[in-house]
């Protein structure tokens, strides 16, 4: 999807959020922004946003106007329900409902590529990345400790299981924001693995370490969604362009994702270019972890 038609102010919903709502109904106001807002049930968050912004892994953009009504009548933990297909809002003002069921969907759930691993250095994506100084424009500084870090994204083994905690543990949380640099990275590394792979150990080591006590929940979130298979508009958008050899279409889609955020896509976009080096480096690993029976 283009960015023109972004522009329009459409409403839809990410083909995540029926199956995140069909077990849940009560929830609360966890976070709001200038554009948005978050609704939490339970362990899962729904992303509300403009028709004119890209459409969140587990989100549902609906009209400017009602957005703004939303945004001007709820306040924090305000509760929200969930019932005949419709979120109530539960505000001081009063009641807001938008009704989801006939809002269009739209697939966020990661497509399948033409691009073997062995062609990524000649795609005009890999290489129109290679040549972003990340250094300058990421949110975290780049000194020994965090080098060595990323050295062992780059290089080690993704099956083994203590090395990828250890990785783990240093980038989660790490940085400032609703959703960390640290955070970004990791997401944008696994973002670029799962389009050629399972990298089971990896994925399991990622849900183990990347939890609420250890940095926010929307970098839960994204992340959750991202290994069930979901990514943004945006994101979705990117992992396409691998095939892609219209280098206007990997500029323009290259700098939406790097206005996104202070720091974030630029964050994301790094680690992303690193999940791509260490495939064009290293050999795939799709073992599984051992169940406790074994």
């Amino acid at each position: 999807m283009s960015s023109n038609e972004l522009k329009h102010n459409r409403e839809v919903k990410s083909n995540l959020l029926p199956l995140y709502l069909k077990n849940h109904r009560v929830g609360k106001v966890h976070s709001k922004f200038n554009i948005g807002l978050n609704v939490q049930f339970d362990d899962a968050l729904i992303y509300v946003g403009g028709g004119g912004s890209p459409l969140s892994s587990f989100g549902l953009n609906i009209e400017e106007e009602k957005l703004n009504a939303i945004l001007t009548s709820v306040r924090i933990d305000d509760m929200v329900v969930n019932k005949d297909d419709k979120l109530i809002f539960y505000s001081v003002d009063g009641t807001i409902n938008i009704y989801y069921k006939e809002i269009e969907e739209v697939d966020l759930t990661l497509p399948k590529i033409k691009c073997s691993i062995n062609e990524i250095p000649n795609t005009g994506l890999y290489n129109y990345l290679e040549n972003i100084e990340f250094e300058k424009c990421i949110g975290i500084k780049l000194d020994e400790e965090t080098s060595k870090h990323v050295d062992l994204l780059l290089n080690s083994d993704k099956a083994d299981w203590n090395i990828n905690v250890m990785i783990i543990r240093f980038f989660a949380g790490r940085g400032k924001g609703l959703t960390p640099s640290g955070d970004d990275i990791l997401i944008g590394f696994t973002l670029a693995l799962m389009m050629f792979g399972k990298f089971n150990i990896w994925r399991q080591a990622l849900e183990s370490g990347v939890t609420r006590d250890r940095t926010t929940m929307i970098s839960v979130a994204y992340l959750s969604a991202l290994l069930e298979g979901y990514a943004s508009e945006y994101f979705i958008r990117l992992v396409k362009l691998i095939d892609d050899v219209e280098m206007a279409a990997i500029e323009e889609t290259i700098e939406e994702v790097r206005s996104f955020g202070h720091t974030s896509g630029n964050d994301t976009l790094f680690g992303f270019l690193l999940g791509l080096k260490f495939l064009r480096n290293q050999k795939v690993y799709t073992f599984s972890i051992p169940s406790k029976n074994d």
